[in-house]
């Protein structure tokens, strides 16, 4: 990212009584200009949490994918809870995090707490690696609990939601007279007008992953058929061989097909990567990017005054936003310091350790029972999706064995879709094919 500030690195930060005197924490959060709203009869636990008074002076590691400024209040909130533990974060980027988790499990060098996505969750319950957490999260919905269950334990103490949607400079919709979009014909108007009448980028993404490509496919699915009842169920079809994606998606892959028709999305963003898309939207380059939590801490890191307004993901007949419990915090057994590592998870799963990763995650929600959190006005542009149920959550269900292969290989294909190589048609067949071969094999 700019000047470097925000590159990707290999890097562990020391959450130290030292941290703390840097004044992140600010009392109740409320420095943030964030409020929450939770509602009087919350199972959660709302009483402030006593730090820990272990003589010892314990060093706990936790393991992530997030960068530094995705973690801000997390970090002061441990310094708060335990002033008397040393607590390292051990980075590793999002697209080497799992193999490298994975062996660090396996030689029995791994951190004491790990993030996991549900994948990861359930991998590790069946390895062994992993320590029943279910006493743990007793305050948290049956949605989040059953996302880290394996057999009729939990795995993994859950985080706020994730979401991905479209932030748009409100700055620039302005100064261009250009009406924000409420359908698929107006998203599409609105693109066109900023860049033919107004010489504006429309839209910077990059899709340079698979998988950010991926989500961008099954968003533009999502308005139309997976928030449906209909489609919801196309997980559970798809796992046990009775459907395929060329069969169920096709059909509603028209509006992807247009905004490629209508040079939307472009063969550049291919090649660009996700800091020179941060960088053109900041710069005012362009008007749109598509992103969640951690695109708009990123964005806000470089224009802290920067007018951002949300909109969900058009379809020809609906609206919706992709997202759901997709991460959390799973204990390492063999952990050194495994009753503390399990006391850090236990304030996590209370409301102040999740008003602490609500606030590193804008717009986000927590699955504590009864406990709605009051997002600021910037995600007023989704949070009628929310409130609507035209959310698709969790938006890649297909079963352990299909999720990260089939998942991969759809945004491998549409990346060809792209790039011009192949048609919509032929990229869902080769993703059935995979499908095929991995039913097959198991």
């Amino acid at each position: 990212m700019r000047g470097g500030r925000l590159k990707n690195i290999f890097i562990s930060f020391f959450c130290t009584i030292a941290y703390l005197a840097g004044a992140l924490f600010v009392s109740t959060f409320t420095g943030a200009g964030l409020s929450f709203a939770a509602n009087e009869e919350s199972e959660a636990d709302d009483k402030e949490y006593v730090p820990s008074k272990d003589v010892d002076k314990p060093h706990i590691t936790i393991a992530t994918w997030y960068s530094d400024y995705n973690l801000t209040y997390f970090k002061a909130f441990l310094a708060k809870a335990f002033p008397n533990y040393e607590i390292e974060f051990e980075y590793v980027d999002k697209s080497n995090y799992e193999p490298i988790m994975d062996a660090k499990l396996s030689c029995g060098d791994a951190p004491d707490i790990i993030y996991v996505d549900r994948e990861m969750a359930t991998k590790h319950a069946a390895t062994g690696y992993f320590e029943d957490v279910t006493d743990i999260c007793d305050g948290f919905n049956n949605f989040a609990r059953n996302s880290f269950m394996y057999g009729n334990c939990i795995y993994a103490v859950p985080s706020t939601g994730e979401f991905e949607c479209i932030y748009y400079n409100k700055k620039m919709f302005e100064e261009n007279n250009v009406r924000v979009p409420y359908s698929f014909d107006t998203y599409i108007e609105c693109c066109e007008k900023l860049r033919d009448k107004r010489g504006v980028k429309p839209l910077t993404i990059s899709l340079k992953s698979p998988y950010t490509l991926a989500d961008l496919v099954l968003a533009t699915v999502a308005a139309d058929y997976l928030s449906t009842d209909r489609g919801k169920g196309f997980g559970g079809r798809l796992q046990y061989g009775r459907t395929s994606f060329l069969d169920e998606l096709e059909p509603f892959l028209k509006d992807f097909q247009k905004l490629l028709d209508h040079d939307i999305l472009t063969k550049e963003m291919y090649v660009v990567d996700a800091m020179t898309a941060i960088d053109e939207f900041t710069d005012s380059k362009a008007a749109m990017i598509i992103g969640g939590p951690e695109t708009y801490n990123a964005i806000i890191s470089i224009n802290p005054s920067m007018d951002i307004g949300t909109m969900p993901f058009f379809g020809e007949e609906g609206r919706a936003v992709i997202g759901g419990c997709d991460a959390g915090f799973a204990l390492n057994k063999r952990s050194q310091y495994k009753d503390q590592a399990r006391g850090v998870l236990k304030a996590l799963a209370t409301l102040q350790g999740q008003t602490a990763l609500w606030h590193d995650r804008p717009g986000s929600q927590t699955y504590l029972k009864n406990v709605v959190f009051e997002n600021e006005k910037t995600f007023d542009g989704i949070e009628e999706m929310i409130s609507k149920g035209q959310t698709y959550t969790p938006w890649m269900d297909w079963g352990k064995d299909l999720n990260k292969a089939a998942y991969y290989q759809l945004g491998r294909e549409f990346q060809r879709v792209l790039l011009g190589r192949q048609d919509i048609g032929a990229a869902l067949k080769n993703v059935d094919r995979k499908v095929i071969e991995i039913l097959h094999t198991n």
